[in-house]
């Protein structure tokens, strides 16, 4: 029995408003997105948490091998993003997967993940998915499904909510990293024992030893005319003082050397 003669079956069983309807091309496409989109922020996480010491000299060196963990990471996600019966991407547009044979029939976790394997053909796919009447993919063909609106999942707006706070979640995990990320610099390091060390600092040093929101501009081009900076903060905001440290990235052996040491009270970096 064709696709077209199942759904109009089983239609003429259900109500009006619960019939089944084909998800749109566009829906589709946009639903991938979405799953790519997430699982780049997701393998981006997880770079931002497992990063290594001196990771800034370590990029200057690395080779195509060393990129096989984000990269790999992202597949592995798009892989097995339909495991539970519906990826991330379509549970936010209400979308669903069933098999032909019994459109109420969510397919086993075996055809799902077998089915995102075509996605290394996505551009094949997509062609296909533009081209064919009811939005299936070739992965959709040979295994015998469609990808069905879903009448009964969650509420627009509860959709809307678990988006929302997925993106919140991976911007919050990246502010929580980010300080651990630049100390884990060869830059970071580098300046900060020149802040250290630097006699005109050394007393407020004593007062108030912490240093606070560090910030970083890195060039790893070698180019002296654009250095690369590190800014932070030492003491609190009335005798505080802001300082910011050039340096530039030298090749042979790889390391940082400071240029200059800038140091201006906080109050005058504020205005």
């Amino acid at each position: 029995m064709s696709l077209e003669s199942k759904l109009e079956s089983e239609n003429q069983n259900q109500d009006y408003e619960n019939r089944l309807q084909v998800s749109s091309k566009g829906k589709r496409l946009f639903a991938l997105l979405l799953d790519f989109i997430f699982a780049l922020l997701f393998a981006n996480t997880l770079v931002q948490v497992f990063r290594e010491e001196h990771w800034d000299l370590v990029m200057q060196s690395r080779d195509l091998s060393s990129l096989v963990f984000f990269y790999g990471s992202i597949a592995f996600i798009l892989l097995f993003k339909d495991i539970f019966g519906r990826s991330l991407g379509k549970l936010l547009l209400a979308m669903k997967i069933r098999g032909i044979e019994d459109l109420e029939q969510r397919p086993s976790r075996t055809v799902l993940v077998q089915r995102n394997i075509l996605l290394l053909l996505f551009p094949v796919e997509g062609v296909i998915v533009l081209r064919d009447a009811y939005a299936r993919r070739l992965a959709d063909k040979w295994w015998k499904t469609v990808v069905l609106d879903d009448q009964k999942v969650m509420r627009g707006t509860l959709r809307i909510l678990l988006g929302n706070i997925i993106l919140f979640g991976f911007f919050s995990i990246a502010i929580l990293f980010q300080r651990s990320g630049i100390e884990k610099t060869a830059a970071y390091q580098t300046a900060e024992q020149a802040i250290r060390s630097y006699q005109p600092l050394i007393s407020l040093l004593k007062e108030s030893p912490e240093i606070e929101e560090p910030e970083m501009h890195l060039d790893l081009r070698g180019n002296a005319e654009i250095p690369s900076l590190v800014r932070a903060r030492i003491g609190d905001k009335e005798t505080g003082k802001e300082v910011t440290v050039s340096l530039t990235f030298r090749k042979n052996p790889p390391g940082w050397e400071v240029l200059n040491i800038e140091v201006i009270p906080i109050s005058e970096a504020e205005d």
